[in-house]
């Protein structure tokens, strides 16, 4: 017992105070030191050679690789192919090592696909010409495989095939048009000049545009669409290539611009579906309906788990454990009973509603979280009442890794004008091959045809005959947001 203990009740709370400050100042203190370790290892992985995705070590245990058990085989059909080109008899009468004659002799099948040797075909057309005496014009005729009028000097041209794959290999695949020269000259003995190929595909551009054009249009009438956006650049110019999809649609489109007009131009101010999205704030603009990406609210709180102090973590594992239940949920909708599922979706969004009441406000990190979530409630949890809605941007996020795979790869774009061709090109060949359809065959028509047309893009119709996807109309105003306490 100390020998002179304050009695003043003023001194009692002075003691208080420097204690509960000394307490915070080792909180700090701690949370400072991890800050600095953090950094630290930051440094460390920006200066040492290996990539940025090795990992040093493993926190659980991985699964084997391969497929897991009971999963069916992926390999070569054995039957009988349905072709069979050329069979050749392979004899083995004596052993090869001991030079005696083979006992118990027989027949053993195999079966090897390969290409034959890629030799182009060159067609010449013979155009008839004369002078029309009434239009005063000078007419030629024009067969429905020609790609172009031109002759003489530019009367040399590549056909659709050799530019229509040359196209996809850069837009759709990310291969540069260097390689794409090189692949030619290894494989199908074509010189071809990358700047052929760069011109090719402005043609091939400008007359998509009217399909292009259309694409936009059906674009806007879908029930769900998925946006997002990557860094991009043209020529020293930063950008960002923009992706708005849907389950059969498409659209890209590169702009200069990360604001909320971009995505008013491409789905229009009467957009009636639900916008699927992540946390950008340009989106907040939009008057629609909306669905918030969950798995960036879980890599959020993820993030937030080694920063905030060890006291404040079992909020964000709470936010956690609900938004991860509320997943499950959605999955599981067709497997309980309606009443059942109606009963858990409330008590979900009641409890999320518990979530930012009981959030302190005097931690920066968990009070801009908890601003964060309130600022949305009524777009998180969207996929539990409308099931055409899905909880996360993942579609989205598939749908601009081919770019940023292009974007390592080959780089962006010089000109604005190279902009506009991979926005068209590359919109309307990933179109194609959501819908299962050869780019190759909508390519041959826009290169054969004098005068650009408009190709509808419709979403394939089932046996029934109606389209796979619903256009669905804007649902009622979302419950309102209730904001954490402000302090």
């Amino acid at each position: 017992m100390p020998l002179f203990a304050a009695a003043c009740p003023a001194c009692r709370q002075r003691d208080r105070e420097i204690a509960r400050l000394q307490r915070r100042v080792a909180e700090l203190e701690n949370e400072n030191r991890q800050l600095r370790l953090q950094l630290d290892q930051a440094r460390r992985d920006h200066e040492r050679q290996a990539g940025r995705f090795r990992r040093r070590q493993h926190k659980k245990k991985c699964k084997r690789p391969g497929r897991p058990p009971g999963h069916a085989a992926a390999h070569r059909p054995t039957p009988t192919p349905e072709r069979i080109d050329r069979i050749i008899n392979v004899p083995c009468r004596q052993c090869p090592d001991c030079h005696v004659p083979l006992l118990d002799p027989g027949v053993v099948v195999q079966y090897q696909t390969d290409l034959p040797p890629v030799v182009p075909i060159v067609t010449q057309f013979n155009i008839e010409t004369g002078y029309c005496p009434c239009c005063q014009l000078r007419r030629q005729g024009r067969h429905p495989e020609q790609i172009s009028d031109a002759y003489a000097a530019a009367g040399n041209l590549f056909g659709p095939v050799v530019l229509t794959m040359a196209a996809e290999m850069k837009h759709r695949l990310g291969v540069p048009y260097r390689k794409i020269s090189d692949f030619f000259a290894s494989y199908c003995d074509l010189d071809i000049c990358p700047a052929t190929f760069a011109r090719a595909d402005q043609r091939l551009a400008e007359r998509a545009q009217p399909t292009f054009q259309l694409l936009r249009e059906a674009l806007r009438r879908c029930g769900v669409v998925h946006a997002d956006e990557t860094g991009w650049r043209v020529g020293r110019v930063n950008a960002w290539l923009w992706v708005f999809s849907s389950q059969d649609l498409t659209v890209y489109t590169i702009r200069t611009s990360r604001g909320h007009e971009v995505v008013e131009d491409i789905l229009g101010k009467d957009f009636d579906g639900f916008l699927v999205v992540d946390g950008l704030q340009s989106y907040d603009l939009i008057e629609c309906a909306k669905g918030r990406c969950n798995a960036h609210l879980l890599r959020r709180c993820k993030d937030l788990l080694d920063v905030v102090p060890k006291k404040q973590q079992h909020h964000l594992e709470t936010l956690l454990a609900l938004i991860r239940e509320a997943i499950a949920l959605g999955e599981r909708r067709e497997q309980v009973t309606p009443a059942t599922y109606r009963r858990r979706v409330a008590d979900i969004e009641q409890r999320l509603d518990d979530w930012l009441q009981a959030v302190p406000v005097h931690q920066p990190e968990l009070d801009r979280l908890a601003n964060h979530v309130a600022r949305h409630r009524g777009e998180w949890l969207t996929f539990l009442h409308h099931p055409e809605v899905p909880p996360t941007n993942n579609h989205a996020e598939q749908m601009l890794r081919p770019a940023v795979i292009s974007r390592k790869v080959g780089g962006c774009n010089k000109t604005l004008l190279g902009a506009l061709v991979h926005s068209i090109l590359a919109s309307i060949m990933v179109t194609c091959l959501q819908q299962g359809r050869k780019f190759l065959d909508l390519a041959r028509r826009l290169w054969r045809s004098q005068e650009p047309e408009a190709i509808p893009l419709t979403p394939q119709q089932d046996e029934a005959g109606s389209p796979t996807h619903t256009t669905w109309h804007r649902p009622s105003e979302p419950r309102s947001p209730r904001p954490p306490p402000s302090g």
